[in-house]
């Protein structure tokens, strides 16, 4: 009976109170609309040879599709992560400056199928992230189409036997040997962990080389089971195995490798090149 009369009681609110979509949409629209976007001024190039750059580049960076209006003024570029089931979108907005044009970029993360932006940190920090490389890449395309490449090489290669053997040597040697080239880790974040995972395995060696406890001592607490040497082993075994599972989990680096672009680290991009030069807020 009590169920009854909650779902006519439901029921009833959302007939007499019905929640419009227009207001929904617009709450969307003004997030999006609050949210960083970062402005380029782009030389040396037509509005139709710009569409032609962006699809260019989306497509070498893993982009599923590009959408543009009927005027060919804004540009929808859409990636999906299929294992976390999420959809990352950019949002490029063309306008004719004099002789130049002008390309504000705007992206935002999206958790399929809500249709609400998030707003965490994390995704901010990742949203910021991903607009900053796409554009990079975008200038570099530019400057291939002109027949100057900006780079003459990409990211360097990670094969796993070569990271196989600093793991083995020393997983802070391994640990150095992934991120000292990654985009997206700072180089403070890139050394912070190389010296932890290093001076991890140090210890644990020496650790090995202890006298090992009496039987009887019982002031090791659950530890006392175990000799020195055990949970040495343990533990370098465990920080190696850590490692490696790392190096198959991030694809971030695989991806950008395969794009072709070259990537120096997010803090250190630069964007004012001879065909674009990065506007202010």
């Amino acid at each position: 009976m009590r169920k009854i009369i909650l779902l006519w009681t439901v029921a009833f609110f959302i007939t007499t109170f019905p929640i419009p979509s227009h207001a929904q949409n617009q709450r969307v629209v003004n997030k999006l609309a609050a949210m960083r976007s970062e402005q380029l001024l782009v030389f040396e190039l037509g509005i139709e040879e710009l569409l032609q750059v962006i699809e260019a580049t989306a497509w070498k960076m893993n982009y599923d599709s590009v959408v543009t209006d009927q005027p060919r003024e804004k540009i929808l570029l859409i990636r999906t992560f299929p294992p976390l089931e999420f959809q990352y979108r950019i949002l490029l907005k063309v306008a004719p400056v004099d002789s130049a044009i002008k390309l504000a970029a705007q992206g935002f993360w999206f958790l399929a199928p809500d249709s609400m932006p998030r707003s965490s940190k994390s995704m901010q920090r990742a949203d910021r992230d991903l607009l900053k490389l796409f554009l990079y890449a975008f200038t570099q395309e530019i400057a291939r189409k002109k027949g100057v490449p900006l780079f003459d090489r990409t990211l360097p290669g990670k094969p796993f036997s070569k990271f196989m053997g600093w793991n083995l040597l020393n997983p802070g040697l391994a640990s150095w040997y992934l991120m000292k080239d990654h985009p997206r880790v700072s180089q403070k974040s890139a050394v912070g962990w190389s010296l932890f995972f290093g001076a991890l395995d140090l210890g644990y060696t020496a650790l090995s080389f202890a006298p090992t406890h009496e039987a009887g001592n019982q002031n090791g607490g659950v530890f006392n089971e175990f000799s020195p040497q055990q949970i040495a082993l343990f533990g370098m075994s465990t920080s190696r195995l850590a490692m490696t599972i790392g190096y198959f989990v991030d694809k971030d680096y695989d991806e950008l490798k395969k794009s072709g672009y070259y990537f120096s680290k997010i803090e250190q991009l630069d964007f004012n090149t001879r065909y674009t030069r990065p506007l202010k807020q």
